[in-house]
């Protein structure tokens, strides 16, 4: 009984950020908002003092269910087709942000893991879940996530418009005058495919999390959805709903973790954040250049694939765009892999070298 009112704590200090974020129409709402209204209540001293028990696996299985389920036999072509592609966007946006976050820790006391999870673009949930992993600061890293972005989200679109064409170029991206396809009305039922969705998801989260992979909640279900899904095995995911739960969630949970050395630290590097955050935009925007050259896809997809925005967020616009989803999903997911793979042992090699 004290396990769900504790939950239920966690999630009702983060209600009051979630609303206002969307009412002024804020990307990643619920975990900005979950985020900065926990921290509000941390810092006064009110609310739950931690998260309970198991919660964050919860939440991070949730979470890698809805990117496994982004893998399909389409995606192993278009995978192929872009392997040069991949290799490019990911050593692009491993290079300059790790010589980034070596300046924030060299010249701006910021400790080297915290430093490199705020400016490694993999997602606000993603390196906020590595954050706690390696004893980081999960809500200075989230913070800095959120400075890149609500950059990409805010800038992308308006250079986008600029400068597409709106040509379906190698089936991407959508013809002039022709609007997107509204998106069919979700029906949500208990039947077996998605049963067997999360319990593919749950399987590999306790795995993962069983076996001390970073993340592991997240990694493991997106791993064990991803390969089921890859072989078209029946599946069908949680509503939408439920991964803006998991997120606002995950955002109380980080923001629970803020203290005032926390809000004294953000007041040190704000203005280098700012600094970095337009050094970020503008690399990702000469990526977008050299990947339209290499792939010959429409400049709104190249765009929207290479910019340092979540994947979740980018795909949620990509089609209102005029981009082409899936292209824009796999190549962040290819990041995002890359970053899981390479990130931790570089982190313990980096900061602690005698391990």
């Amino acid at each position: 009984m004290n396990w769900l009112v504790t939950v239920s704590s966690v999630f009702l200090v983060a209600v009051p950020g979630w609303l206002l974020m969307r009412a002024v129409r804020m990307p990643a709402a619920p975990m900005m908002g979950g985020m900065i209204s926990a921290a509000f209540f941390a810092v006064a001293g009110w609310g739950p003092q931690e998260a309970p028990a198991g919660l964050s696996v919860v939440l991070q299985i949730i979470l890698g269910l809805f990117i496994g389920l982004r893998v399909t036999k389409e995606a192993d072509r278009i995978v192929k087709e872009m392997r040069v592609v991949s290799l490019l966007a990911s050593g692009w946006w491993l290079s300059l942000p790790l010589l980034l976050g070596w300046v924030l820790f060299r010249f701006f006391g910021m400790d080297l893991a915290t430093a490199l999870l705020g400016t490694v673009p993999g997602g606000l949930a993603e390196m906020s879940l590595l954050a706690f992993t390696f004893g980081a600061d999960a809500a200075m890293v989230a913070i800095m996530q959120f400075c890149r972005l609500a950059s990409a989200m805010l800038t992308i679109p308006v250079v986008a418009r600029k400068y597409s064409t709106f040509r379906l170029v190698d089936g991407a991206g959508t013809p002039p005058g022709k609007k997107p396809r509204p998106a069919k009305k979700e029906e949500w039922r208990p039947d077996g495919p998605l049963l067997t969705a999360v319990a593919l998801a749950v399987s590999g989260g306790l795995v993962g999390n069983g076996i001390a992979i970073p993340a592991g909640g997240f990694v493991g279900a997106m791993a064990f959805t991803g390969v089921a899904s890859y072989f078209a095995l029946p599946m069908r995911g949680l509503p939408k709903v439920s991964r803006d739960v998991a997120q606002l969630g995950l955002g109380s949970i980080i923001g629970l973790t803020a203290t005032a050395d926390t809000v004294a630290l953000l007041m040190r590097i704000f203005l280098p954040t700012l600094a970095i955050t337009a050094v970020m935009l503008l690399w990702g925007f000469a990526l977008a250049f050299m990947v339209r050259r290499l792939s010959g896809w429409d400049f709104m997809t190249c765009l929207l694939a290479t910019s340092p925005g979540g994947i979740t967020q980018l795909a949620a616009i990509t089609e209102d765009l005029g981009g082409d989803p899936l292209r824009v999903s796999l190549l962040h997911l290819v990041r995002l892999f890359t970053v899981y793979l390479l990130l931790p042992p570089l982190i313990v090699r980096m900061a602690w070298p005698g391990r």
